[in-house]
């Protein structure tokens, strides 16, 4: 994951309204913020992969940090040979590191470090294939890529620890190197700490050693090649709990303070990988998985090489009850262990081939665990969440940015999620399963591209998909779909009328998709599916009988805005009740609470209190709250007697939408019975709009 706030907030909202890290943000976690402007402050240079003069082989770390004075003393040696060219110097990205020497098997002429590289200059130019080393001795005070937390910033006694965070380019400020995803090569670490820290790095633990100084020296050797972001180095006071699936050997650390939550964060990490292999056909290709919850991490969540480290908030206590876990949170960086790391984007424009899948296996994993309702759910919030942004002239795979750090953003995200379930929808669960193990076979260890995925697609298919992948991937927007339902009785017809309102643009296409439409009888369910390519188009269906309930997209396999203009209420009353259709009934709440009747507040109180789905329940609370009358308001007041904590603490937000003395005694009704502490918040929170009648209330 992205090194800053906004890639924990796009990350969780891509997997739309599914139990989260910290569902009681609900507002910050959903990231609904207002796409970039049409530049995004964009220069006008675009972006491409950079030149691999060398094939960097082997890196190697020995560092020893300094808790007191927050500062790293290192060396590092880096292997590496020529490709095709002599190569007379070797630039190394290297931010205001304090460079001691250079040294290498091959003659140097001078080395310089400025505040950005280290330029190492040799005598004589080095052949290609020529295997050389060069070892740099420096120390540095990072202010980005290595980030201390001690007694001395404020944190607790006897929890001193640091960590590393290398995306998108931030390695380059703790030690010298090739800071570009293009390039894998084999690394090691050793670090030497106090005894009783814990230091842990990629791959396997090679040996732990008392040095000449009296600390100890841990050695890490991570043996199968990745990339230079993925190198990570956490150390310091840690507890631990750990298991092992078949022989990859896993843990989960914390501070020592937090041990008593850490099995409840860890509980899904087997059961995810165990799912993962199944699912992806290939093994889980490291060493070991460990889990290091660090505090005040910059990020969610990053997937380092066989050592995800996650931000404290994911731990929880029982008392939350299903309002808090860490399932989607562990399953999306678990997830990259094959998506990111194992194959990883030659470049940042080709990003969703590394966080669109983390984001689309982590719903897959809630479909396996929670059922397809759940699954289906966070499709729809993630959906309606792409679709509510309105200006989004950047596509997919996009080159146009300054700062690879402005991309990670819902596009390789959510929407990139979104591309993937279309992908699955269309080519059946079987054969997308065959093309994902196949991607993932012939390019494992390697750099990989768009057209990496697009080309064994195509192969294992038979079919063309440089539409789908232009129109999705390399242009921007969705299908904006206004359709019409009219039946004529006399000629047992249906007719759809269906338009494309997008506004045309270079970066936005009249898109060509297949759209399956549902026709529910009294006793049949006929599936259809057309080809939409024009702008407006009228399509007849020959059905026995006038169907109870149409639906558009009803398995949630297209990325589009779908709105009817004309479905009749009796329909929508029809498909309010249809407890097969879980996606329908969330639908009806829509057109439902545009209305303000009596009657569809009636509705949406039962909804609320009876619906099979916890989903639909909490729409039905957001719906009633939307309406925003005294009616409205009392169908929510008479409803907080709710099971699952996850409807009691939407209804306890809905009420807080109003402005009431009725509003107003609840909220002090439920602070006094709600044992949730989420829940309870929600009413705190609520109750400081009262600040003056608060005073007085009984």
């Amino acid at each position: 994951m992205k090194a800053s706030m906004i890639k924990l907030i796009c990350a969780i909202f891509a997997v739309g309204f599914i139990a989260t890290a910290h569902a009681a943000d609900r507002s910050e976690q959903l990231c609904l913020v207002p796409a970039p402007p049409p530049t995004d402050g964009w220069s006008g240079t675009r972006q491409y992969a950079r030149d691999r003069e060398m094939e960097i082989r082997h890196l190697a770390l020995d560092i020893i940090p300094d808790f007191r004075k927050r500062t790293i003393t290192g060396i590092s040696v880096l292997t590496f040979q020529p490709i095709t060219k002599p190569l007379a110097e070797l630039h190394l990205d290297a931010v205001d590191l304090n460079i001691q020497s250079v040294e290498s098997t091959a003659k140097i002429q001078a080395w310089q470090a400025t505040d950005k590289e280290v330029v190492v200059t040799f005598d004589k130019a080095i052949e290609p294939g020529k295997e050389t080393t060069v070892t740099i001795h420096y120390s540095a005070e990072p202010v980005k890529g290595l980030y201390f937390r001690t007694v001395e910033m404020g944190y607790l006694p006897g929890e001193d620890h640091f960590f590393t965070q290398g995306e998108a380019e931030e390695s380059r400020y703790w030690y010298p190197n090739y800071d570009f995803p293009n390039e894998k090569f084999s690394s090691e670490i050793t670090c030497h700490v106090p005894e009783g820290m814990t230091v842990l790095s990629n791959g396997r633990l090679v040996s732990e050693e008392k040095d000449s100084k009296g600390l100890i020296a841990s050695h890490w050797s991570q043996e199968k090649p990745h990339v230079n972001y993925l190198v990570t180095l956490v150390a310091g006071y840690f507890k631990k709990v750990e298991d092992k699936h078949n022989d990859t050997p896993l843990a989960f650390f914390v501070p020592p303070s937090e041990i008593d939550q850490a099995k409840n964060s860890f509980r899904d990490t087997k059961d995810i990988m165990d799912f993962y292999e199944q699912e992806i056909g290939v093994p889980f290709p490291w060493a070991k998985y460990y889990q290091a919850v660090t505090r005040d991490f910059v990020a969610g969540g990053m997937e380092n090489t066989s050592l995800t480290v996650l931000y404290d908030r994911t731990l929880f206590r029982d008392e939350t009850e299903n309002l808090r876990n860490s399932e989607s949170l562990t399953a999306h960086e678990m997830a990259h262990q094959w998506f990111g790391d194992l194959v990883t984007c030659k470049d940042w424009s080709h990003l969703w081939l590394n966080e669109g899948f983390a984001t689309f296996y982590a719903l897959l994993y809630d479909q396996h665990k929670n059922g397809r309702d759940s699954m289906l759910y966070g499709l729809y919030g993630t959906r309606n969440s792409i679709c509510a942004i309105t200006n989004d002239l950047k596509s997919i795979a996009s080159r146009k940015f300054d700062d690879p750090d402005g991309i990670f953003n819902y596009l390789p995200y959510s929407k990139g999620s979104m591309v993937l379930q279309m992908l699955r929808v269309e080519l059946g669960d079987d054969l997308y399963r065959r093309c994902i193990k196949t991607y993932l076979e012939r390019q494992q260890f390697k750099n990989v591209t768009t057209e990496d995925l697009r080309k064994v697609i195509e192969e294992l298919s038979g079919n063309s998909y440089d539409q789908f992948f232009d129109q999705w991937v390399y242009h921007s927007h969705h299908p904006e779909i206004k359709a019409n339902y009219s039946w004529d009785e006399e000629t047992k017809l249906a007719k759809i009328s269906i338009k494309q309102n997008q506004k045309l643009s270079e970066d936005v296409l009249l898109f060509n998709f297949p759209l399956t439409i549902a026709f529910n009888g009294k006793s049949s369910r006929i599936e259809k599916t057309i080809t939409v390519k024009a702008q407006e188009e009228d399509f007849y269906f020959s059905l026995p009988e006038a169907p109870k309930i149409v639906r558009l997209d009803p398995n949630l396999g297209l990325l589009a805005k779908i709105e009817w203009e004309n479905l009749p209420t009796p329909m929508l009353d029809v498909q309010l009740d249809d407890a097969g259709d879980m996606l329908g009934r969330l639908l009806a709440i829509e057109a439902l609470k545009d209305k303000k009747d009596q009657a569809s507040i009636d509705k949406l109180k039962k909804v609320l209190n009876h619906d099979s789905f916890y989903g639909v329940r909490v729409e039905a609370a957001k719906a009633l709250q939307t309406i925003h009358t005294d009616e409205s308001l009392e169908a929510l007041l008479t409803s907080t007697n709710q099971p699952d904590a996850r409807v009691r603490n939407q209804v306890a937000s809905s009420i807080a939408g109003f402005y009431s003395e009725s509003a107003l005694a609840a909220e002090h009704a439920g602070l006094t019975n709600e044992k949730n502490p989420d829940v309870r918040a929600q009413y705190i929170k609520a109750l400081g709009i009262y600040s003056k009648k608060s005073e007085t209330a009984t």
